[in-house]
């Protein structure tokens, strides 16, 4: 078995939780997990960090961790709370990363056990989902996964909630939280998605473009499952928003404010198909105009037109 194997990882971290006699939330407990998880990063191959970084690390260790104190009973929503903050203040006063992420992970873990108690832990990850450190932002994305998996119906409910936030961080969570994950069958399934494309739709011409080049995403992931159905999408967004179709609509010019957003978020979310797919091309004129087809540069999301 390969020693950065998640199994080999999880393994260690069950033998590691045995040296700890009363398992508390104290610094010193905080400073050993500290010490084991950045003892676990230095065994990872060189040539395996890119896959199998911090976050890779203190995910695995989270489930070891918490496996543990489940068998131990030590999993009452109190005593988790108070694991989750005291780990990810501590981590953070001594600015280890890592270690902010095993917190994190931990609130998953909790979820996927009891998916009853998500409730819970709502404000932590609202908390967590509005922090300053972009890693900690997209980790705590793996607990609004855990809600999907096991309280889609709420989870659904609370990120439709979160569309409205005045805060950036949080509707950007909304749509990075609904990509078509393999974790979750049925976000890339046409015919049970009908929500995630209403989610989407509500955000299509957001004033932030954090915001916006996630939707984007999004749909470009989904259009690989779905060209057809996000096809029509964006078709009924055009029409919706009354914009008239012509050759260089994707210059944006001429359009009011929130139609320059809705075009932005439509050029970036049909990218895929435009290069990939090109039995598309005909459907993407009509949508998007015969110069996004022949010019649109996805890196930049601009028309880059060749020098005569």
């Amino acid at each position: 078995m390969s020693i950065s194997s998640a199994k080999s990882i999880q393994g260690r971290t069950l033998n590691f939780c045995k040296t700890i006699e009363i398992w508390s939330n104290n610094a010193k407990i905080l400073e050993q997990i500290n010490d084991f998880l950045n003892t676990e990063y230095d065994l990872i191959p060189e040539t395996e960090r890119i896959g199998k970084g911090i976050k890779f690390i203190s995910n695995h260790v989270a489930k070891g961790v918490f496996h543990y104190l489940l068998e131990k009973n030590r999993t009452s929503i109190e005593f988790i709370i108070d694991l989750v903050e005291k780990t990810f203040n501590y981590g953070e006063s001594t600015e280890s990363n890592i270690l902010e992420l095993y917190a994190l992970h931990i609130i998953a873990e909790y979820i996927l056990a009891y998916p009853e108690e998500f409730e819970k832990m709502v404000p932590l990850i609202q908390l967590y989902a509005c922090h300053g450190n972009w890693i900690v932002r997209e980790t705590i994305l793996e607990a609004i996964l855990a809600g999907l998996k096991k309280k889609p119906i709420r989870t659904l409910e609370l990120l439709s909630n979160w569309t409205n936030n005045s805060n950036q961080n949080l509707r950007r969570l909304v749509s990075e939280s609904l990509r078509p994950h393999t974790y979750i069958k049925w976000l890339r399934d046409p015919a049970k998605n009908d929500k995630i494309i209403d989610i989407l739709t509500i955000l299509r011409n957001d004033p932030s473009i954090y915001v916006r080049k996630s939707v984007g995403n999004n749909l470009k992931d989904l259009s690989k499952y779905m060209p057809e159905k996000i096809l029509e999408l964006m078709e009924s967004w055009i029409k919706n928003a009354q914009i008239e179709v012509h050759d260089g609509i994707s210059n944006e010019i001429g359009l009011s404010k929130e139609n320059k957003r809705l075009i932005w978020t439509m050029k970036h979310a049909m990218r895929w198909l435009k290069t990939k797919n090109p039995e598309f091309h005909p459907l993407l004129e009509k949508i998007l105009g015969k110069n996004y087809v022949l010019y649109f540069d996805e890196k930049r999301n601009r028309l880059a037109k060749p020098k005569k």
